[in-house]
């Protein structure tokens, strides 16, 4: 295909995607779910093969191809130079349609990625007959249309209350890779979660210190010689010890040169886009359902302060004719903001506001600031860390779930990142029917998890994930058993079996071990 008709069949199938709008009764009824979930499944295919394409003829460097013309070696008409510009121009737009699309493209992937993953934990499909279970990610498309079991019985399709996911987020996912346009549909507060998620994902700072290149100065055969080495892990480690443990109590380092490596959660930049986006649209509508209730229990006169939005809008809106000057402009809406305050009794003789109505202004900042702003974020960490409690190293290591992009483990500083939930915002959720608990520590939490995880490897100990997540929790916090198990969708008996497996580990297993233990202590 050519260069122009594959961009125009790109942007037209991103737009018949986006003409589509995608609800949330359509995923969580059973007869509108599977028809989602193969309509997403095929537009990612599509996407794919166009992604393949584009990267074939050379959109993923489209400058590399541009001519770069430097000072002529001889002396050039005037007409001449004028039309190597504007040909360099001509290329160089080009190119950047090139770019565009393809981001477009890679963005449209990331967030079908990331529905598709939701719709698989949500879902399970089971057969009657023969019994057996599949999710819909293990079926072909073929098989998933005739709805049949390999039995040739109809698989009946149950939703899995117990998997970690929110296919909420889908609606506000860039899914026809509008993601500006999404980006600018956010209110103010929404924005600032929007790049606090991405700051998050991306974890921003300076690295793990994985290794160090040395120069050190030695004693050898009686005269001193300097030498280059490379010590590994040099973060878990006293270097200076090692070095001179290796080359003598003499030895000493006269330069040294840190290698570091990004902790980053969420390595590619799309999909940490496309999350951002999905949970601040959705904690967007959230919020704009409850933020009346909230604000007529906290605040003292919730009437007066939507008063004063409305004066205030009408006042910003408002454009007297023969006003030729930004400037003046303004003024002259100042001063209709002031006029209107005064007339409804908002402000006093002065302009100024009244006391009362200051303070609930004030109030209701604070809250949007310090609440509703931290809610998506908390979201996302929070799901993302019952992710990692109710799965297995194996299921993330082999399929990437609702979070593509993520580590099958965390790093000591990556862990450390979840303890920016917000305890305020959590109380919130809580109240509004969010299944959701505040946990004092949760960097201490995901590690103790890998590091029994790294424990039972080769044991062929069976566990239930889902309930030896909610019994980690109860173990390592101050959460009672009841609202562990009524948060994680297990039943008590299973929390308390899962409790005894995890306890079990800490047991010496043979009576060698047993008597090491004693020695120890």
């Amino acid at each position: 295909m050519e260069e122009p008709a594959l961009i125009a069949k790109s942007e037209k199938f991103l737009e018949t995607i986006k003409a589509k709008k995608i609800n949330i009764d359509d995923i969580i009824k059973p007869e509108s779910f599977m028809k989602t979930y193969l309509y997403l499944r095929s537009n990612l295919r599509l996407l794919q093969k166009m992604k393949e394409k584009m990267e074939l003829k050379g959109f993923k460097s489209p400058y590399r191809s541009v001519a770069i013309y430097g000072p002529p070696i001889k002396e050039m008409k005037v007409e001449d130079l004028h039309d190597i510009r504007r040909q360099t121009q001509y290329f160089r737009m080009r190119a950047s349609i090139r770019k565009n699309i393809l981001d477009r493209v890679n963005s449209a992937i990331s967030s079908h990625k990331i529905a598709l993953g939701h719709l698989e934990e949500y879902s399970l499909l089971t057969c009657k007959r023969c019994g057996k279970t599949f999710r819909i990610n293990e079926l072909s498309e073929n098989r998933l249309k005739n709805f049949k079991c390999e039995c040739g019985f109809k698989l009946e399709l149950k939703f899995d209350k117990r998997a970690v996911k929110r296919p909420e987020i889908i609606p506000y996912l860039p899914l026809s890779g509008d993601y500006m346009v999404k980006i600018s549909q956010l209110s103010p507060w929404a924005r600032e979660s929007f790049k606090e998620i991405i700051g998050l994902l991306k974890n921003e700072r300076r690295g793990v210190i994985t290794s160090a290149t040395m120069i050190v100065k030695i004693l050898e055969s009686g005269r001193w010689i300097r030498k280059k080495i490379t010590i590994e892990n040099i973060d878990n480690i006293d270097y200076e010890k090692k070095v001179k443990e290796e080359y003598g109590p003499h030895a000493r380092i006269e330069f040294i040169q840190f290698h570091r490596k990004k902790s980053t959660i969420i390595n590619d930049r799309h999909i940490r886009t496309a999350l951002a986006l999905g949970y601040c649209g959705f904690a967007q509508d959230l919020i704009a359902k409850i933020e009346d209730d909230i604000f007529n229990r906290t605040l003292k006169n919730p009437q007066k302060v939507k008063k004063y939005d409305k004066i205030l809008k009408e006042a910003r809106r408002y454009s007297p004719p023969f006003i030729r000057e930004s400037k003046e402009l303004e003024e002259i809406r100042e001063k209709r903001l002031e006029e209107l305050l005064i007339q409804e009794g908002l402000a006093d003789k002065n302009g100024k506001l009244k006391s009362e109505l200051r303070a609930d202004l004030k109030s209701r900042d604070s809250i949007i600031k310090d609440i509703f702003s931290k809610i998506p974020a908390t979201l996302i960490l929070w799901d993302i860390i019952c992710y990692y409690l109710t799965t297995s190293y194996d299921r993330r290591s082999k399929y990437a779930g609702p979070f593509p992009g993520l580590g099958p483990v965390l790093d000591r500083r990556q862990a450390e990142t979840f303890n920016r939930m917000d305890k305020e915002a959590i109380r919130l959720l809580r109240e509004y029917g969010e299944k959701i608990f505040y946990i004092e520590n949760p960097q201490r939490l995901l590690l103790k998890k890998f590091e029994i995880e790294e424990r039972i490897k080769g044991l062929h100990m069976k566990i239930d994930p889902k309930a030896f997540g909610a019994a980690l929790v109860s173990l390592e916090s101050d959460v009672d058993e009841e609202t562990c198990a009524s948060v994680f969708s297990v039943t008590l008996d299973q929390l308390k079996r899962e409790k005894e497996n995890i306890k079990t580990l800490g047991r010496p297993s043979t009576d060698k071990a047993r008597l090491f233990m004693e020695m120890i202590k």
